[in-house]
């Protein structure tokens, strides 16, 4: 949608703002006022008023308006509405709404929700609308075989089905009275039909159970990735509650970054002959009890699950 409805620049919407102004003032009935206080200031030519004629009319409604309006130069109306008043309506809606389809917190919300794995999703558009029509089918097919369809054309007046009737577009007349029970070939018929609509839906939508992960099955990494992916989403309407979250993401990835510097310490002091340095740092990270052994478990698990990616169905 916001592909197809442009952000409006700066000037539409002043403009559109001045419009609003403008409208609110003469669809109150005090234009008139307004023009009343103009003319005492002399700044423009003189504009001339007309008793209990309100509003200020530039887009006439009818072409015997538009030739009194350009004959007599008379610019006022009664108050009511008018085809200006619903074009400037329409104007200020479309700007409103092109306002709101690109605010950039409704893009954040569609960008994270698109990035969230959806529990259904379609697989096929041709599928979908496949279904779509077959679904429409059904039910006008349902609704024929119970004598529904020739109740609604009865509303038009242009028959009348005493005993009901049922339509049948290759019978001569059309319409079958009085409305014949259901068969065994309308069962069957019904059968089959729902038979097709779950095959079109099988093949329209792919739907993947959630998977509750728990917090110990990540990586550190991964950690991070979670605790900001939640932190986002829950800032967009609670700000104070994703602060914490917030904190544990950096926290985390502090620690990662902590781990890496001390292995990059310890390579330094190996490529110039320390090693008793490069043995102290390797012992923080990778000792049972080192200082930093749970920030070097956390990266040696993010490292190790670079390049493992889960294997998903392609959308069509």
């Amino acid at each position: 949608m916001a592909s197809i409805f442009s952000e409006p620049k700066s000037y539409t919407v002043v403009f559109s703002t001045v419009i609003a102004i403008f409208e609110i003032i003469n669809i109150v009935g005090l234009m008139d006022n307004v023009v009343i206080a103009l003319n005492n200031y002399d700044l423009f030519p003189e504009i001339p008023i007309i008793e209990s004629k309100e509003k200020l009319i530039l887009l006439p409604s009818s072409m015997a308006m538009a030739t009194n309006i350009f004959s007599n130069r008379v610019i006022w109306g009664d108050l009511k509405l008018g085809h200006q008043d619903y074009i400037i309506i329409i104007y200020l809606l479309s700007t409103l709404f092109r306002l709101w389809i690109n605010n950039p917190s409704r893009k954040l919300k569609i960008e994270n929700y698109r990035k969230k794995p959806k529990m259904i999703s379609i697989k096929s558009r041709r599928w979908f609308l496949l279904s779509f029509f077959m679904i429409i089918f059904t039910t006008l097919f349902i609704v024929n075989k119970l004598g529904q369809l020739a109740k609604i054309y009865e509303r038009t007046g242009f028959a009348t089905f005493p005993d009901g009737a049922k339509l049948d577009l290759w019978a001569d007349p059309k319409w079958i009275e009085p409305l014949p029970n259901l068969g065994l070939f309308d069962y069957l018929s019904l059968l089959l039909i729902f038979f097709l609509i779950i095959f079109c839906l099988k093949q329209t939508f792919i739907i993947r159970l959630a998977k509750k992960t728990k917090q110990d099955e990540l990586s550190a990494i991964e950690r991070v990735w979670k605790n900001t992916d939640d932190a986002i989403s829950i800032g967009l309407s609670k700000p104070n509650k994703s602060f914490p979250i917030v904190n544990d993401a950096f926290s985390k990835l502090l620690d990662l970054l902590s781990a890496s510097a001390t292995m990059n310490i310890a390579a330094t002091a190996l490529e110039d002959g320390d090693v008793k340095t490069s043995f102290d740092r390797w012992s923080r990270l990778t000792a049972p009890k080192g200082k930093e052994s749970e920030k070097w478990q956390g990266l040696s698990n993010s490292l190790s699950d670079i390049g493992n990616f889960e294997v998903e169905g392609e959308e069509e």
